[in-house]
């Protein structure tokens, strides 16, 4: 899960946070990549409201378990780059680095930035998106 997710889910955006959760009542895993952590955690120390936010950080980390960036995701990070520096198109590091845990691990990133979709064999999701399937999630809830 990229960090644009994570901090949706942080701030228990609907209809993400209800998805995520039916997806873990149905034997999905979440995960979060250690960098992917570390931004979370800068947002919340360039915060107003660190203990709302810490709260909330510790809340997410309930549902997604977190994969650490070691040296086979290192070797990943290194391949993805070289992969995309021959296309000429480079992306943030950070990025780069999620998708490399991602990959590494055969995991699909939600995310809603769209140059992840420039990453070889990377499965991407935005469920950030209102989609079929959120609105018919929404008027079964609702009638």
């Amino acid at each position: 899960m990229d960090t644009n997710h994570a901090s949706r889910l942080m701030d228990g955006a609907e209809p993400l946070l209800g998805r995520v959760r039916r997806s873990i009542a149905d034997g999905d895993t979440f995960f979060l990549a250690v960098t992917v952590v570390g931004e979370l955690y800068y947002a919340l120390y360039a915060s107003q409201r660190f203990e709302d936010n810490l709260r909330r950080l510790q809340a997410l980390r309930t549902l997604a378990w977190t994969l650490p960036f070691d040296e086979p995701a290192a070797e990943e990070y290194g391949r993805v780059k070289a992969e995309l520096k021959a296309k000429g198109r480079p992306i943030p590091g950070t990025d780069a680095q999620i998708a490399a845990v991602a990959r590494l691990h055969g995991l699909t990133v939600l995310t809603a930035d769209r140059h992840f979709s420039f990453i070889n064999g990377l499965e991407i999701a935005n469920w950030l998106e209102v989609s079929n399937y959120d609105a018919h999630e929404a008027s079964a809830a609702a009638g």
